[in-house]
């Protein structure tokens, strides 16, 4: 509503000023711009000069889309690809719409061609600069909790680095759209090309039909914002169908085979200072250990060194095991709900996975929110669940499992993990005694 009384205001403006000037050739009022474009609508050349536009402007925003993602993609995988295409993108972004068109009638033997070259020049570097952006923006912590629960190439990609570089690519769509329409027109007058909408204006010029003009220059406008709203719905749509992860239909969790878990000796330090001096720890299968200490005495380093996110610096560590873990942030990914955070790494199916969601006090509408409007409780809990629901894990390791959690919510919690890791070796970080009697665990001091 309110976009169309800003729309009303400005006709107003522009018939205010056409009365003022009282002279068409040099302001024709808005009645006589669209009088003149319903006459053209009634014209089959009309209809062909604008898909003959639409066609290869349309042409050259999609290449650009799909060369400055791919670039993107490479660039951010390796540098020396980054360093390489850094030089080109600046000039292609520098240089002036004018000198590409000029510098492509001299190359192009076919100018209809002009504008696909011309809007893919224009759309290319914004597309590879801003996806670039945010898939620099991908969370580091994710990355580590993909690498944890193995999670596939395909579905990191799927997951995680679309979903950073989506939000970017958005935004570098919609200032691609008015570029492309800009600079494929812009190509077409100046380069006169046959059929197109921007010969018609040159002829408009030429014929000093100013009507004309500005009824050819609302058609850009219109074919502009229906396009813009037509591709930005489809993306939506595209992004809604891409982020929906498929129920894997499993009755139960695929636990891995047990095995032992064991250190040796480990030593970790930062800057000189011991974090973990001479650490040693065995844990068997179906047996649950609680790791307790004073606050940086090197608790979750401890679980890192397991899961290989940190080295040992000295001593040895057995991992023969595929671990699932909760860690201390939540790592849950914002823009999936909570049953597919879960869903990502388990084939447990979905009515199995709410049984799951109920044994830790979370409904079914709570476990189909997205992670980014759950509280602080719930996501713990998600994570929890995400760690004993995991496929193929042999053991888990919780880092403050029932952080944040009261008294009713933690005995639940520490019943899942009684049910849902039962066989599998369970090592917990806490410092709340609590938390070892609801766990029936033992106790391990660093």
């Amino acid at each position: 509503m309110e976009t169309a009384l800003a729309v009303c205001l400005w006709l107003c403006v522009w018939q205010a000023a056409s009365f003022a000037v009282d002279e068409s050739l040099i302001l024709v009022s808005p009645f006589a711009a669209v009088r003149t474009l319903v006459l053209m609508l009634g014209q089959a050349s009309f209809w062909h000069t604008v898909a003959f536009s639409s066609l290869r402007i349309i042409a050259g925003f999609f290449a650009a889309l799909a060369v400055g993602a791919a670039a993107a993609a490479l660039a951010a995988r390796a540098h020396f690809v980054r360093v390489l295409l850094r030089p080109l993108m600046v000039t292609v972004r520098s240089v002036p719409v004018a000198s590409f068109i000029i510098l492509a009638l001299l190359w192009l033997r076919n100018a209809g061609n002009l504008a696909v070259l011309i809007s893919f020049l224009m759309v290319l570097p914004v597309v590879y600069a801003n996806t670039l952006e945010g898939l620099d923006h991908v969370d580091a912590r994710l990355v580590q909790m993909a690498d944890v629960f193995g999670l596939p190439r395909a579905r990191r990609v799927r997951y995680l680095y679309i979903p950073a570089a989506l939000p970017y690519f958005r935004a570098a769509c919609g200032v691609g759209l008015g570029l492309c329409w800009k600079s494929g027109v812009a190509a077409e007058v100046i380069g006169i090309t046959a059929g197109s909408i921007g010969e018609r204006l040159y002829d408009a010029k030429l014929l000093f039909s100013t009507a004309e003009l500005f009824a050819w220059t609302l058609v850009i406008v219109l074919l502009s914002l229906g396009f813009e709203k037509l591709f930005l719905a489809a993306l939506g749509a595209a992004e809604r169908r891409l982020l929906r992860v498929a129920d894997g239909g499993a009755p139960a969790p695929l636990p891995g085979a047990p095995c032992a878990v064991e250190m040796r000796g480990v030593r970790v330090g930062y800057a000189g200072v011991p974090v973990l001096e001479n650490a040693d720890l065995s844990l068997a299968p179906g047996q649950c250990v609680c790791v307790m200490a004073p606050s940086g005495r090197g608790k979750t380093t401890l679980l890192h060194v397991l899961l290989g996110l940190v080295p040992a610096q000295a001593g040895s560590v057995t991992r023969g095991v595929r671990f699932a873990a909760a860690f201390q942030e939540d790592r849950l990914i914002a823009s999936l709900s909570a049953l597919d955070n879960v869903r990502l790494v388990s084939g447990l199916c979905e009515a199995g996975m709410l049984e799951a969601f109920a044994a830790v006090g979370l409904s079914a509408a709570e476990a189909k929110r997205p992670a980014a409007q759950l509280s602080g409780g719930q996501r713990r809990r998600v994570s929890l669940l995400r760690a004993l629901l995991a496929d193929g894990a042999s053991a888990v390791l919780l880092d403050e499992p029932f952080k944040g959690l009261d008294a009713a919510a933690r005995d639940k919690a520490a019943a899942a993990v009684r049910r849902y890791a039962a066989g599998r070796a369970v090592l917990a970080v806490t410092h709340d005694e609590a938390d070892v009697r609801a766990l029936g665990a033992q106790v391990y001091r660093l």
